[in-house]
């Protein structure tokens, strides 16, 4: 699984250095952690929050080709449900806000 975010949505980034990858999701890693004791695994980082806008939420793919949230404060795990396609996901993250829906459920 190889994906890519081109042009996250205002207040995300994909910036190597603030989305500290290896360490996050490294095997000893806190998203690793939060994922696998949801039952999720193969995960794929793909966009943190920025640290101007808080830096505590980070979008990652998992093998079940799901798309989830992780809440870095809480530890709290949600899989986006509607939208799944992460295009459209990405494409109700860039409206306005207020404007763009997506549904999620905490797993």
């Amino acid at each position: 699984m190889s994906l890519t975010v081109n042009n996250p949505p205002e207040g995300w980034t994909t910036d190597k250095g603030e989305m500290n990858a290896d360490f996050y999701w490294g095997t000893d890693g806190d998203g690793t952690a939060a994922a696998k004791a949801v039952g999720l695994s193969v995960l794929q980082p793909l966009m943190i929050k920025t640290r101007r806008d808080g830096g505590d939420g980070y979008v990652f793919a998992a093998t079940d080709k799901s798309y989830c949230l992780w809440n870095m404060t809480t530890g709290d795990v949600f899989k986006f449900v509607e939208p799944t396609d992460l295009e459209k996901i990405l494409a109700e993250m860039r409206k306005p806000a207020g404007e763009g829906t997506v549904k999620t459920k905490m797993l």
